[in-house]
């Protein structure tokens, strides 16, 4: 399955130890219900960090069927930031409950002292990098509670081609 692409965004995750919510049955009975997930899970278990990845492409003009996203309009920031905390906060409660029965869609080795690590990774047109880092603070603002209550150790947004190019995670590619 790896590498796994998303409008043009591809990570490789180094083994198997991943996991796509979309791909659950517990999660296709929640989502008619605006129930959002994070397009990949990996647990790196040498480190013992869960990744909640997200893949976006704001810009990929390889797909005919795409429209950029000009993220110097503040009503589109404020909808993607939205669209970020919901996928952000139902992937850690689809992680930490069962009550839906997400949890047969994990794969094992999640321990509470395992790590969380909510990284968005954004492919954004040439010149809009900056307006991520504004994003990110505004998400790490509004997901505090979250934080608190999940325990969560890093939240982040990434320009697809500066994680790439600098090698920011070593499974992007």
């Amino acid at each position: 399955m790896m590498p796994y692409s998303e409008n043009g965004v591809t990570v490789h995750f180094p083994n198997e130890d991943y996991f796509f919510l979309s791909e659950c049955e517990a999660y296709d009975k929640l989502k008619s219900f605006s129930v959002k997930e994070m397009d990949v899970c990996w647990l790196d278990k040498a480190s013992n960090v869960l990744w909640m990845v997200e893949l976006k492409a704001f810009d990929h003009a390889e797909n005919v069927h795409f429209r950029q996203v000009d993220l110097s309009s503040k009503d589109v920031i404020e909808y993607w930031l939205n669209e970020l905390f919901l996928k952000s906060v139902h992937t850690l409660g689809m992680i930490e409950t069962n009550r839906s029965g997400t949890k047969n869609c994990l794969i094992p080795g999640i321990a509470l002292d395992t790590e969380y690590k909510i990284v968005h990774i954004i492919n954004v047109m040439h010149g809009q990098e900056e307006y991520l880092s504004f994003m990110k603070d505004r998400l790490q603002s509004q997901l505090e509670p979250y934080i608190k209550i999940f325990n969560v150790d890093s939240i982040s947004i990434i320009p697809y081609n500066s994680a790439k190019n600098q090698k920011l995670l070593n499974w992007i590619i």
